[in-house]
């Protein structure tokens, strides 16, 4: 439920794929994402400046604040309220908040 609400959020609402929403990051970069189903699973393909990245959601614990996580297992897109969205690669991590759709 919690994927449908984040989804809907970001204007995932046909099944053609979506352009990428745009993210300003703190460090004056972007970072664009857009979201998709794939094999009856969220997906969030990231391109923050070297290509895109398809990351897998990730189970919620369920506990503390809620977070939506996905993640291929070295790179981790976490986003929470108020359209905060961290990312991490290896040494680099940027915090972005919501741009315009492009």
């Amino acid at each position: 439920m919690i994927a449908f609400l984040f989804a809907a959020a970001v204007g995932i609402a046909s099944p053609a794929e979506p352009p990428p929403t745009r993210f300003k990051c703190a460090d004056g970069g972007e970072l664009h994402a857009r979201f998709a189903n794939r094999d009856a699973r969220l997906v969030a393909i990231v391109d923050n400046g070297d290509g895109p990245h398809a990351l897998p959601i990730q189970p919620w614990a369920g506990t503390g604040p809620v977070r939506l996580t996905w993640s291929d297992g070295q790179r981790t897109l976490t986003w929470s309220p108020g359209v905060q969205i961290m990312w991490m690669d290896g040494s680099i991590h940027r915090m972005c908040g919501r741009g315009h759709q492009h």
